[in-house]
């Protein structure tokens, strides 16, 4: 891999995109981008070519999208894109969904997907017939069978397709088995009643020879062969049915004489009698009164009381038979799915030995206090088992100082910091299996700087940096925090070059990538302060900074450029005169003392606050879309503090009021101008722009410059601006 050819337009907030990386020059590319320019934006269009779908701007979706990425001179293909995205949540996720092989997960978790959502389209079809909610039908039928569905429709597969026609298919199972009913079934007395009830029926029934026979034909074998008959046009054909010799020649003949032997069983005075016995004892208790209603219709299930466990599996069989054809193509599905899962279960279990070298390799970079155990592969892979990851805590050498955690245990006791550090295994798996392919991969990582503490960060540099040794591997690193470029460039050494370092801006909606610092600032600011202006406003709050850390702010020193960063009156008695009167001679002698250096530098008697002026307008009038670098928004930004301070001295009462501030100015001499101007909502609108955007550029984080760098240039000339108009 040479060149690497991106355009990109209307790509989830990019306008327009065009740029060639040159990894002949430089193996890694590293993009320094505040937020919302371009990171996630470009790691999402390239993850939409992995994943083979079709970029889109989000807000303006009518926009005509365009994406073309080539490798030299070819499109990119979908298996040579990695990309680590920023975790965006610290949520503990299950161990299949944080170790997988993306492929094989994926693939696993269609499946089940699809034949999740075909059972419960089936559990929909026949949730009217059990009369409950549909979720929970699933797990009533599985209460009944005390089996999994699927090994229960496995089970019973060859019964349920016998059923030619279904019986009780119009019971509905609420009004039988609830309850209330259940508690009324299992009593004592309706036990003893229902044995008297079946007696007397099947001694009726044995009794009536002239069509049925206990154990061999009965009411719902005479209804099923009626109804066969009658669909399948017996009697249209001219055919006829001998019954005890007894001839019939249509359908109606044959359904009269069925209700006919019916009613003398159910009719017969003494099941009657029985069957009332039955009813006083529902009659008793007024909350059964729906039931005793609904079981007086439907006389015929009252013998099936007897046993209540088989009663609830005829009926589930039978509704299961009403829908026989989708049952029979949902449970096709399911062993169909089961011979791929068992493949797929088969190839993690092929992957062992690269889960254990994922494994060594976390436990050899990353600081966390646990130790990380896997328990079956193929599951930890697959099923989302909660023990499939199981963690060590070890406090102490006793018996009981050791403790295994996993799944929803594990989550409750990790702290966020922690469960962020998992995903790291996946991204580690991902390459691993990727370095076996010995094809060219581009790597694009999305800021992950803020995914980790301080100590996985660098580990993760470190880790990307040998991977980065394989001929294979490619990078782009995205990122806004301006510590972690920093440290980027610096610990990858050979693996990023000059050629190699970018910076973003936008211009007219288009961003642009502009070469970044070739080495870093501070060396810089150093070496160059005596020729370059805006070098030498740069260098006070650096300067500033070394002579707190190394002697103390009550140095002259520090105190003398303390007098640049706000509008400070003269300290006689410390030898500082007030700050629009220090010249370029003193602050030059603090800085030689500091570096010891014996630079000279021209116009030694101007004073600094008018050089400081008139530098940041310089710095204004720069064209807008040409970037301005880290030296250029530090004179800025003082700039912008001074300005602002000197006027709203210029118009408090007490002229005097900020001679004795020792802590954070500027926040206090605004609190005191709001005070005696409260209604000049304008200008404090603009003051508080001020307070909220220049104190940490120019202070305590003056060794990172991270916010600095996160600012606009736009912000910075706008604010500059509006501070020089107040009034």
């Amino acid at each position: 891999m040479t060149e690497l050819e991106i355009h990109l337009e209307n790509c989830y907030g990019i306008r327009r995109f065009k740029h060639k990386f040159n990894f002949g020059e430089s193996k890694t590319q590293l993009i320094y981008a505040p937020n919302g320019v371009m990171k996630s934006s470009l790691a999402s269009t390239f993850d939409d070519i992995a994943e083979g779908k079709v970029s889109k701007d989000r807000i303006f979706s009518n926009r005509i999208n365009h994406r073309q990425v080539k490798i030299d001179g070819i499109d990119i293909e979908k298996d040579e894109i990695f990309v680590i995205q920023r975790m965006k949540s610290a949520d503990f996720k299950e161990a299949s969904t944080i170790l997988a092989n993306e492929k094989l997960k994926n693939e696993y978790d269609a499946l089940n997907s699809k034949l999740n959502e075909s059972k419960n389209d089936f559990l929909k079809q026949i949730q009217p017939l059990f009369g409950i909610k549909s979720n929970a039908v699933e797990s009533e039928i599985e209460s009944v069978f005390r089996q999994d569905l699927f090994k229960m429709f496995e089970r019973y597969d060859a019964e349920i397709n016998e059923i030619k026609e279904p019986i009780y298919s119009a019971i509905l199972y609420s009004e039988v088995f609830n309850d209330k009913s259940m508690k009324f079934l299992e009593s004592k007395d309706f036990k003893s009643k229902i044995k008297d009830y079946i007696k007397v029926y099947d001694t009726l029934v044995n009794e009536n020879d002239a069509l049925f026979m206990k154990g061999t034909f009965n009411h719902y074998n005479a209804d099923t062969v009626t109804k066969s008959l009658k669909d399948n046009n017996f009697f249209s054909a001219n055919h006829k049915v001998k019954i005890k010799e007894q001839e019939i020649t249509n359908a109606k003949e044959l359904e009269d004489l069925i209700f006919n032997e019916k009613e003398k069983v159910l009719k017969d005075p003494l099941l009657a009698n029985t069957f009332n016995e039955i009813d006083k004892l529902l009659n008793s208790n007024a909350e059964l009164r729906k039931f005793r209603n609904y079981v007086e219709e439907n006389q015929e299930i009252i013998k099936e009381f007897a046993d209540l466990s088989n009663f609830k599996k005829k009926l589930v069989l039978n509704y299961l038979a009403k829908f026989k054809n989708e049952f029979n193509v949902l449970l096709k599905l399911h062993k169909d799915s089961s011979v791929q899962r068992d493949k797929i279960i088969l190839e993690a279990k092929k992957e062992q030995d690269d889960w254990k070298n994922v494994i060594d390799i976390f436990k050899r970079r990353f600081t966390v206090p646990f130790e990380v155990h896997i328990k079956n592969q193929e599951s930890v892979i697959l099923n989302s088992e909660p023990a499939s990851l199981l963690f060590k805590y070890t406090d102490g050498n006793g018996p009981d100082d050791t403790k295994f955690l996993g799944g929803a245990e594990l989550q409750e006791s990790l702290s966020t910091g922690e469960q962020r550090v998992f995903y790291l295994l996946n991204i580690i798996f991902q390459i691993e299996t990727r370095r076996k392919l010995n094809k060219n991969q581009l790597v694009i990582v999305d800021d992950i700087a803020d995914s980790f503490d301080y100590k996985n960060k660098y580990a993760i540099i470190e880790y990307l940096k040998d991977v980065l040794d394989d001929p294979h591997f490619f990078m782009i690193i995205l990122t806004h925090n301006f510590d972690f470029y920093k440290t980027i460039k610096s610990r990858l050494g050979a693996k990023i070059n000059y050629q190699g370092n970018w910076t973003t801006t936008r211009k007219s909606g288009e961003i642009e990538l502009s070469i970044g610092e070739k080495r870093d600032v501070f060396p810089i600011l150093r070496s160059n302060y005596d020729i370059c202006d805006f070098t030498f406003i740069a260098c006070v709050p650096f300067v500033r900074n070394l002579i707190d850390f190394t002697i103390g702010d009550d140095n002259n020193n520090y105190l003398l450029l303390t007098s640049l960063l706000h509008m400070k009156p003269e300290r006689a008695d410390k030898g500082i005169n007030k700050t629009e009167e220090i010249t370029v001679q003193s602050v030059l002698d603090v800085f030689n003392t500091t570096f010891q250096q014996t630079k000279i530098k021209a116009n030694l008697n101007y004073n600094v606050f008018d050089l400081i002026i008139a530098k940041a307008e310089e710095i204004y009038n720069i064209a807008d879309g040409n970037p301005i670098d880290i030296k250029y928004k530090i004179c800025i930004s003082i700039g912008i503090r001074l300005l602002a301070e000197k006027f709203m001295i210029s118009k408090i009462v007490d002229p005097n009021f900020h001679n004795h501030i020792l802590k954070k100015q500027t926040g206090q001499i605004v609190d005191k101008y709001r005070a005696e101007f409260p209604l000049e909502k304008d200008n404090l609108g603009i003051l508080d722009r001020v307070n909220l955007m220049t104190p940490e550029n120019i202070h305590v984080n003056s060794f990172m410059y991270e916010p600095l760098m996160d600012l606009t240039d736009d912000h910075l000339k706008i604010l500059y601006n509006d501070v020089k108009t107040l009034t």
